[in-house]
């Protein structure tokens, strides 16, 4: 009787670490043999929270205990932080598949519904960075050709992009208020506005409110009113 006590507990405990765990199985085509890294931001500093050592293409396993959903990176090579795919990790099973040759650039991410609404932010926020590129470009040739009107004109239009940039996302985050992702953009875009702060915290469920950017997000809020 006291050994099948045993046994039950150790299962219960086990099943409730596995709920709690963000599961990693990532293929990289090309790849035959390294070391694979799983990190994170903690303390504002890029720390190694799981690795494993992949010979013959095998496929890699990773895992970490989650306490709330938040960004992750996945690095062939710790010293080339250009290298590494960004991503939103949760608990549960998520696939990565990605190749050796376009690893941060060609990979598909599914089992994370936070980072699938992270990948239809960043896919428009590109969008908005090639056409400020393009706009500062043709800024700098007429710059050299001392057109100065068309100069005033083309930076007219870069300010009128980065307004619509900043509504973007701040239409996102309220629009996506059920996801882990609206207070991160929060966060990064709106830190030093109290009134768009607060207008994102108030769109937020007490689930999203309580997780790891959620806190921040009610911290960085705190540090305005303190002000």
């Amino acid at each position: 009787m006291k050994n099948r006590f045993l046994f039950l507990t150790f299962l219960f405990f086990s099943c409730s670490n596995s709920n709690e765990e963000m599961n990693i199985n990532l293929s990289i085509d090309g790849f035959k043999k390294g070391k694979v890294y799983l990190q994170k931001i903690q303390d504002s500093a890029l720390v190694n929270i799981d690795s494993v050592f992949v010979q013959n293409g095998d496929i890699i396993k990773l895992k970490h205990k989650i306490i709330s959903p938040e960004i992750f990176y996945i690095n062939l090579d710790i010293s080339n932080s250009e290298k590494r795919i960004e991503f939103f990790g949760e608990k549960g099973d998520i696939l990565i598949k990605t190749n050796l040759k376009k690893f941060n650039s060609e990979f598909e991410i599914t089992g994370s519904f936070n980072d699938s609404v992270y990948r239809n932010y960043l896919k428009i926020i590109k969008q908005f960075n090639y056409n400020r590129l393009d706009l500062i470009k043709q800024s700098i040739n007429k710059s050299q050709k001392k057109e100065l009107d068309s100069v005033i004109v083309i930076e007219e239009k870069i300010e009128n992009l980065n307004k619509r940039q900043y509504l973007y996302s701040l239409n996102f985050a309220v629009s996506n208020s059920n996801s882990h992702v609206s207070p991160l953009i929060a966060l990064n875009e709106f830190s030093k506005s109290k009134v768009l702060l607060d207008t994102i915290i108030k769109s937020l469920n007490k689930e999203i409110l309580n997780s790891k950017y959620g806190k921040r997000l009610k911290a960085s809020l705190k540090k305005i009113d303190d002000l």
